[in-house]
């Protein structure tokens, strides 16, 4: 091992192989685009009453896993639909759990969750073929229908 080795902090190989590149100015406009469409879903929640409102948003984080599946069958490679299953139980199971114990702590880590799920599958992660201008455009949804969450709930 390396003098080099030593110096590099904990973590920072995950962040540089997760974070976003400079060979892509589009990153953080898609970002952006994406958290702007997550503020315009949630004029539905926001006219609803909070028991009603926790229901669409619960259906939501279900449902988001579900966009994987779609790209890993255009994929058409196996275990790239079986990896996006996965997510789609685990968000499932996530979705459920929040709406048997209406703790919104579930809802809003289901959709932080997404939101790291998304990380992933950046830069090939997680191997699924997929445009490159989901990814970001996902991650600014997720997190800004995270965060009503939390502050409405």
């Amino acid at each position: 091992m390396s003098h080099q080795d030593h110096a590099t902090p904990p973590g920072s190989m995950l962040l540089e192989r997760y974070a976003p590149t400079t060979d892509d100015g589009r990153w953080v406009a898609l970002v952006v685009a994406g958290a702007a469409l997550g503020a315009g879903t949630l004029v539905v929640p926001a006219l609803l009453p909070p028991d009603d409102a926790f229901n669409f948003l619960a259906v939501l984080v279900a449902m988001i896993a579900g966009v994987y599946l779609g790209f890993a069958l255009t994929d058409g490679r196996v275990r790239a639909a079986l990896t996006e299953e996965l997510g789609i139980v685990i968000f499932a199971i996530v979705a459920t759990v929040a709406l048997s114990t209406r703790e919104p702590l579930w809802l809003a880590g289901g959709l932080f969750g997404h939101a790291v799920w998304d990380a992933i599958h950046h830069r090939r992660g997680l191997d699924t073929s997929m445009p490159r201008w989901y990814v970001p455009l996902c991650i600014g949804f997720d997190v800004v229908v995270a965060l009503y969450v939390v502050i409405r709930f």
